[in-house]
């Protein structure tokens, strides 16, 4: 035989057709110009000395060149983006080892670019799944009607039209590939056999097997004894068979399912069949068994779990644990997708001392609004029987969330939460997304936007109640309704009105104050109490509308250097009360207040009061050079004069939902040390004050400090007592030092300066800072308050966090083991010191260490230790901690601390299979943040 004077890479598979089946033939290319209905038909010249060709019809049965792609990716085209590409590694052994490292790439041999991606994203990962460069491999053209282009060492046909290829065999139409060591190819089916180290691959899928089939013309293969990758969702896994399916689609038999890198077998999930759908990003297994390094943990006859991001319906994983009060208690999740815009988590669950619980959360959305409803109760009452003060009685929760635009300016939502008792999320839990569990919002509103940039207003309209979950507190007042008006109107370039006007009716149950607990009639158990609540006392009692106005007229004026703005301000409450009575208000006052007189009393208070403020600042900045690094120092000094005068009877209006303001360095520049519209401060003072900063070049702030003080011209007469409304409860049932705090609140009112205030925060670098507030009484030379946190947090699982906390207090009374006053006091001042970390153990990055330590120093007692480790790796996570606390509203000096051993397992790929164990108490690590994929 004549030996063609070339030796091309590709061969056709049109051109494999016709080949003759006893000459071997070295690498043949054909070219690509006739039409799919065409064909080569060659045959031996009859000197015997190279080829006889001819253009013949395709027969019937014979494989079809496919058309040319689209002509957004011609064969033209297609060829340009692939020439530079370095050819497929075909070779047998080469083929071989894919199998076993299955496209996996040690950090190390990473591309620069992509390792720093991973050292940053996920460092405890060594490696990740990289699709080598391959001819096809950025086809963007529909695969079906691309070109079939086929490779090999030596080929034969026979004359029932079968062509063998044998010697790294590849086939290759669009974006996908397969390779073995040999082929045989049917031209009247399209149908392809492989043996010996098969490959397939297309973009994001890799399998590899012994031998298997294909249909050339559907992308339909089956490969036997075979592994696979699916690069983008990190995970692999082995097959007696798998078939690859015309939509894409993997079906698995006799399969294992992993995230773990090749060799690394830290879970891995078996089933009878195994199906993973690229198309909907889901994947199911039959009678599933997960192995954690080799041990059997979990066992499902079936079992839904994610390949990507997408969501879809399917079973969550379910839960177990034991309780004391609940026995077993099991809940199995189930997500449905219900549309693009609709889902539901159905969550049965079985608690053997109670009963059947459900919970069902519905989510939706659409073009104007989005909304979730949420029902949970038992099905059949509560069956818990020993000191249970709830069996046999119907135990729910609900709650509906929806947020609706009627126009760009015109929106409304609902909030509404319910409970059929205060006890049920104490004793259930819920996943329902809650806005606050104590107390419940019941809220609905509207409000509407109006105005421009200069004339800007907003008008809303709410109704608020609020479902009191505490056994031990009063009830809060409910809103029923609010009106809001409040706008800003720029009156020239440089004078500002701003105005606010708010209507709310206050009212709330007829026994709505907490007046003691007593030992539950029905029960034996002393542990076991009852609330009892009455319609309470004094000022307290007070219920109606409310109205309050505010217009204040400011002219700013600023420039680079400084800034000046006086500012008139009106302020009007008034009131419209009912339910009082007069001798009990009257007692109540004169037993907090002095100069409280019998003809001052009115059921219809109100209070006006205008007051002037003249604020003004300057900036300073130079360049300055420290530790070698170039600064701006700013130096700001402020100051700011502020008169409201005192206006009288004020101990009338009731508390509706005021109070007296925290100190610091904000509080400096305020306009009212009260919250809220109850009562208007008098004062007459002056606030002076300083910031200074320095600033890098690029505008990062390195450090910031401010300090400043009050001096007051004028005593203060205003304040809210603290011992109002409490006539009529027993002595040992009130736990509050009152007549403490409203002698200390006294004495503040005299002091002719207010506590000196500074706050300090210095940045280190960008991931590491410390912060610092304190106040300190320069009249009694005391420390009122003091902060001080330090955090270094330069990634996510690297985190150290110190701090200190003290505020003094008066004294607070001693309690008895029930809970009880002795009448006896002792400290209260709150002095707290915390420590917690997160950080990479020193000899690998997949350990870490976890920890908190929070100490009581006033009471001599551990508010909470926490102590554990976690394993990270790309295919599985596991934290196990111990972790000692006690709750915030337990006895101080008879406390109830509680421990507990927590273990959580996630499987990358699957999930977390132990339920949250725990997790919540690892947020209060600041800055550590929770993986869980």
């Amino acid at each position: 035989m004549h030996q063609l004077p070339f030796k091309p890479r590709t061969l056709t598979l049109a051109i494999a057709a016709v080949l003759i089946s006893s000459q071997p033939v070295s690498k043949v290319m054909a070219e690509t110009t006739l039409s799919p209905d065409e064909q080569w038909n060659c045959s031996v010249s009859s000197s015997n000395n190279g080829w006889s060709c001819s253009v013949a019809p395709v027969k019937q049965g014979d494989l079809r060149r496919a058309p040319r792609p689209a002509p957004i990716v011609t064969e033209e085209s297609f060829t340009r983006a692939t020439a530079n590409q370095p050819a497929p590694a075909a070779t047998t052994r080469a083929r071989a080892h894919l199998r076993e490292q299955l496209d996996w790439v040690p950090k190390q041999r990473l591309p620069e670019k992509v390792k720093v991606a991973l050292e940053e994203t996920t460092p405890w990962c060594d490696g990740r799944y990289v699709e080598p460069d391959r001819p096809g491999k950025h086809f963007k053209g529909n695969s079906k009607t691309a070109p079939i282009v086929a490779e090999s060492d030596q080929s034969s046909y026979d004359e029932e039209s079968v062509a063998t290829l044998t010697g790294n065999v590849t086939l290759r139409q669009g974006s996908r590939q397969v390779q073995a060591d040999t082929a045989r190819l049917d031209r009247e089916t399209n149908f392809a056999e492989l043996e010996g180290n098969v490959v397939f691959r297309e973009p994001g899928t890799l399998l590899t097997g012994d031998h298997g089939d294909m249909m050339l013309e559907t992308g339909r293969a089956t490969i036997k004894d075979a592994s696979y990758v699916m690069h983008e969702a990190h995970v692999r896994g082995d097959s007696s068979e798998i078939v690859r399916n015309e939509d894409a689609v993997l079906e698995l038999n006799d399969a294992t399912y992993t995230s773990c890198k090749p060799g690394d077998n830290g879970w891995k999930l078996s089933g009878d069949s195994i199906t993973l759908d690229p198309n909907t990003g889901f994947g199911t297994a039959k009678n599933a068994v997960v192995r954690v390094k080799g041990l059997p943990i979990f066992y499902t006859p079936y079992i839904y779990f994610p390949i990507d991001d997408r969501r879809q319906s399917g079973f969550l994983y379910p839960t177990i644990a034991f309780s004391d009060d609940n026995g077993m208690d099991l809940t199995a999740p189930y997500y449905w997708n219900i549309a693009p815009n609709y889902d539901a988590t159905i969550t049965p669950r079985y608690m053997a001392k109670r009963g059947l619980l459900l919970e069902n959360e519905l989510r939706y959305m659409n073009e104007s609004g989005k909304g979730e409803v949420g029902v949970a109760g038992l099905v059949n009452k509560d069956q818990l029987e020993k000191d249970n003060p709830y069996q046999d009685k119907d135990r729910w929760l609900a709650n509906i969330r929806y947020q609706q635009n009627f126009s760009r300016r015109w929106t409304a939502d609902l909030d509404y939460a319910d409970a059929s008792d205060k006890n049920y999320i104490n004793d259930f839990g819920s996943n329902l997304n809650l806005s606050n569990t104590a107390p419940l919002n019941q809220k609905i509103g509207t409000q509407y936007q109006g105005g421009n940039d200069f004339n800007y207003w907003s008008l809303k309209l709410e109704a608020q109640k609020f479902k009191n979950m505490s056994q031990t507190s009063d009830d809060p007042y409910n809103k029923l309704p609010q009106l809001v008006l409040d706008g800003h109107w720029q009156l020239g370039e440089t004078l500002n009105l701003n105005y606010l006007a708010d209507y709310t009716h206050f009212q709330r149950a007829d026994d709505w104050r907490f007046k003691q607990e007593i030992d539950h009639p029905d029960f034996k158990n002393p542990d076991i109490k009852r609330s009892v609540y009455d319609e309470g006392y004094g000022i307290k009692r007070a219920q109606g509308g409310r109205t309050y106005a505010e217009a204040g007229i400011s002219y700013p004026m600023e420039s680079l250097w400084g800034f000046l703005t006086p500012e008139v301000k009106v302020r009007s409450v008034n009131y419209n009360l009912k339910d009082l009575v007069e001798s009990q208000v009257l007692a109540d006052l004169k037993g907090s207040y002095t100069g409280i007189q019998d003809k001052d009393y009115t059921d219809s208070p109100k209070t006006n009061a205008a007051s002037f403020s003249l604020d003004s600042g300057l900036f300073f900045d130079r360049f300055t050079n420290l530790f070698g690094n170039a600064y701006t120092h700013t130096f700001e000094p402020r100051a700011k004069y502020l008169y409201v005068p005192y206006k009288e009877n004020q101990e009338f209006n009731p508390n509706f939902d005021s109070g007296a303001a925290g100190f610091s360095y904000g509080s400096l520049w305020r306009d009212n040390r009260f919250n809220g519209y109850d009562r208007i401060g008098d004062t007459n003072q002056i606030a002076l004050g300083f910031t200074t900063r320095l600033i890098d070049d690029s505008g990062f702030e390195k450090m910031r400090f401010g300090l400043g003080q009050i001096f007051y011209f004028d005593d203060r007469k205003v304040f809210i007592a603290s011992n109002l409304g409490q006539q009529g409860r027993p002595a040992d049932d009130i736990t509050d030092n009152y007549a403490g705090l409203d002698e200390r609140t006294k004495n503040q009112l005299t002091d002719s300066t207010s506590p000196l205030a500074s706050e300090f925060v210095y940045n280190f670098t960008r991931t590491m800072s410390l912060k610092q507030d304190f106040s300190w009484n320069t009249n009694e030379n005391r420390l009122d308050n003091y902060n001080l946190a330090y955090q270094w947090n330069p990634e996510d699982r690297k985190v150290v966090n110190l701090g200190y906390r003290f505020q003094d207090r008066v004294d607070r009374y001693i309690l008895n083991e029930n809970d009880k006053s002795t009448g006896k006091t002792t400290g209260n001042n709150l002095s707290q010191a915390d420590f917690s970390f997160a950080w990479p153990l020193a000899f690998t990055r997949n350990w870490g260490a976890l920890g908190r330590y929070q100490y009581d120093i006033t009471n001599k007692r551990n508010l909470e230790q926490l102590a554990g480790v976690e394993y990270t790796s790309c295919c599985y996570q596991v934290r196990l901690f111990w972790r000692s606390w006690i709750e915030s509203d337990d006895n101080i000096d008879h406390p109830d601390p509680k421990k507990g051993i927590f273990l959580q397992f996630v499987l990358s790929g699957l999930g977390n299979i132990t339920g949250n164990s725990g997790t919540e108490y690892l947020q209060g690590i600041k800055g550590y943040k929770i993986r869980e994929k």
